[in-house]
């Protein structure tokens, strides 16, 4: 047994030792919109103060065989942050993006499996979507649409309207002073202070 736990070990010391990375840490002017493209990295989104959006972010994988790449770019006043994959992935792979930017810009993410957490921004919008990942907002300052897949999804102290869509997932609201619109399979909905009206569609999830 304990022969097969110090293999174990190595092995994980042996990958941990080896993982390739590569990162990111850039400051954008005179952006109203952050685009944000990823698999499976992390994403994390606060307000600041100031006028600069900063990006900092890694991705770390085993195969040195392989190569990722993270691309931040701007056209016109949209900032787009992306992670370049290769065609057939070997291998462990995790990454993840912390990026600040003034409150009034909007934000949409695109993800499969990654933790989204976006805190105090949005003038017109925030869009995420995601399949497996969970999703967080705080203090939205306007609209927003969430879509999921098996991901829970909760959102607190949002200022417009709300959409939501899951499958499986479980959505927790509070503080929203919109109207919600919400559209589940199985996926139970708790609703705490809704001042709006609300649009609730499932099957077999609860309402609370």
């Amino acid at each position: 047994m304990q022969k097969y736990l110090f293999i174990t070990l190595l092995l994980s010391f042996s990958t941990l030792i080896n993982a390739q990375e590569v990162t990111i840490n850039e400051s954008f002017e005179n952006v109203t919109n952050v685009e944000v493209n990823t698999v499976f990295s992390d994403i994390e989104i606060v307000a600041i103060e100031g006028e600069a959006v900063t990006v900092d972010g890694y991705v770390r994988y085993s195969n040195p065989n392989q190569e990722y790449e993270i691309k931040a770019y701007k056209k016109g006043t949209t900032l787009y942050v992306t992670v370049e994959h290769p065609k057939r992935s070997k291998g462990n792979a995790s990454g993840k993006f912390n990026i600040k930017m003034p409150a009034m810009t909007d934000v949409n993410i695109n993800t499969v499996s990654a933790y989204v957490m976006v805190q105090g921004v949005g003038q017109k919008f925030v869009k995420i979507n995601t399949v497996s990942g969970d999703i967080l907002a705080e203090k939205i300052g306007s609209d927003m649409k969430g879509n999921t897949v098996s991901g829970d999804i909760e959102v607190k102290d949002l200022k417009g309207n709300l959409k939501l869509n899951t499958i499986s997932g479980d959505m927790s609201i509070s503080d929203v002073d919109g109207n919600f619109n919400g559209t589940s399979i199985s996926g139970d909905f708790h609703i705490v202070n809704l001042k709006g009206d609300r649009s609730i569609s499932t099957i077999s999830g609860s309402i609370r």
